[in-house]
């Protein structure tokens, strides 16, 4: 299997400079093309929110102020993705059809950066992610996309996905994710697949997820760990770090969002405290 489009939201931020390494890396190992999106903010769209009693000569000052900032921050964003692409030895350039080397280019546009980013994400195999503070830059592509989200720590690895660990719960988010991640395990050197529960293995359900596998030339070894009182996203990233896994592969948002947000959970656990690279599929 290949990864023929990879996305890669900017931001104009340092973050940026993290992604595009991880980004093109991947690309270049699967010879993808790698679009590198940013969003500028429409400036008028800051006025209702500032309400009806501008005057305007201050509203005018508004829009040319979220304009100013879009200038500032899309050309911090395309400077980084040029001097990745040196790095890289990446060529910019347009989608070639029937290509054999990766290929990147630079796109902006006008809009809702939450939006316009699910939208696109929809159509790209992985969409390229750092992990911040910011969580709420992260959900809605992983909520309305429901396409892989490659979730990149500042402490990950820019090479990544020799040693895999599949967080399995036989959900359907699960699924998706591993199956989203197939490119990147069938190139693995190690892919452990690990349920985390203190209920005994549900052995039918194993040899099917390692049948499955097989079909796509992938050999995987198969671990439990107990829960314990233990937050669940706690024992995952754990397991993880003991394993010396470079990738962890998971579903998104099993329970609700919402649940996840007044109660906790283990998706935003592991966006929170991941140190090492997440691919996440709700």
């Amino acid at each position: 299997m290949n990864l023929g489009k990879i996305l890669i939201p900017l931001t104009g931020a340092d973050s940026d400079q993290r992604v595009l390494r991880v980004g093109l890396n991947t690309a270049k190992r699967y010879s993808s093309h790698v679009e590198c999106l940013f969003v500028n903010r429409n400036p008028t769209d800051a006025l209702p929110i500032a309400g009806e009693a501008l005057t305007g000569q201050i509203a005018t000052e508004l829009v040319n102020a979220v304009s100013e900032a879009n200038k500032r921050q899309c050309g911090r964003a395309k400077d980084a993705f040029l001097a990745a692409l040196k790095e890289a030895g990446v060529p910019e350039s347009g989608v070639q059809p029937g290509k054999k080397n990766p290929t990147a280019a630079f796109i902006d546009t006008m809009g809702d950066p939450a939006e316009r980013t699910a939208v696109a994400a929809r159509l790209a195999d992985m969409t390229v992610f750092p992990i911040s503070d910011f969580i709420y830059e992260i959900e809605p592509t992983l909520m309305e996309a429901q396409r892989p989200c490659l979730l990149i720590p500042a402490t990950s690895n820019m090479q990544i996905g020799k040693k895999v660990m599949v967080a399995w719960d036989s959900g359907p988010e699960a699924a998706r994710a591993l199956s989203g991640a197939l490119p990147l395990l069938e190139e693995a050197a190690e892919v452990t697949i690990v349920t985390a529960q203190n209920r005994e293995m549900d052995g039918f359900a194993m040899d099917a997820l390692q049948s499955y596998l097989a079909c796509h030339g992938i050999t995987v070894r198969a671990k439990q760990v107990p829960l314990g009182s233990a937050p669940v996203g706690q024992v995952i990233l754990s397991t993880a770090a003991d394993l010396g896994a470079d990738l962890l592969v998971m579903g998104a948002y099993g329970h609700s969002r919402i649940r996840e947000l007044i109660l906790g959970g283990a998706t935003r656990y592991v966006i929170y405290n991941a140190k090492l690279a997440v691919m996440m599929v709700h």
